[in-house]
């Protein structure tokens, strides 16, 4: 009979016990009340199929992945609002230089307060412009939206290939 009353006590406990709200950790400064939490792994595999059609310089394909709303801020301070615009000067890129992407490490992360989806990703470019070859570190902070990349925010420093 005690077993019966503590199991019956212990479930009138627990359903009184309040479910926690996600919080997420970090900050976005033009949200003061946004917080991250680790996203899907869809994202990580929309960020490789994205990388791969850039690997493989398939103008197409990196197209296919692109929303119309297209946002790219690049590390020099240029930005282009517009999809066409970019695919047009990716393939001129990829004639004029030949690069190849090596990611080395990424995490999505999902906002808790707004729900966008975004990957944070690094990898090494290489690029060879009249057979000299250029090495950079770059990471991407990319947001996702309906399974499109929407933006694209560039970070980019030269470094050595082996770095």
């Amino acid at each position: 009979m005690k077993k019966y009353i503590l199991l019956i006590v212990t479930m009138i406990i627990s359903c009184d016990t309040p479910v926690e709200e996600t919080q997420g950790f970090g900050f976005w400064a033009g949200d003061e009340n946004e917080t991250f939490v680790a996203g899907p792994s869809e994202t990580t595999e929309l960020y490789n199929q994205f990388i791969d059609a850039h690997n493989n310089q398939d103008v197409e394909a990196v197209g296919a992945l692109l929303s119309d709303d297209l946002v790219i801020y690049y590390s020099d301070g240029n930005i282009v609002e517009d999809k066409s615009t970019h695919l047009e000067g990716l393939q001129s890129w990829f004639e004029e230089t030949n690069p190849s992407f090596n990611p080395f490490w990424g995490m999505p992360y999902v906002g808790v307060d707004n729900g966008e989806t975004w990957m944070i990703a690094g990898h090494q470019t290489v690029t060879t412009v009249d057979g000299v070859e250029t090495s950079a570190g770059t990471m991407l902070d990319i947001q996702f939206t309906d399974g499109l990349v929407s933006t694209i925010i560039i970070y980019s420093r030269a470094t050595q290939p082996s770095e």
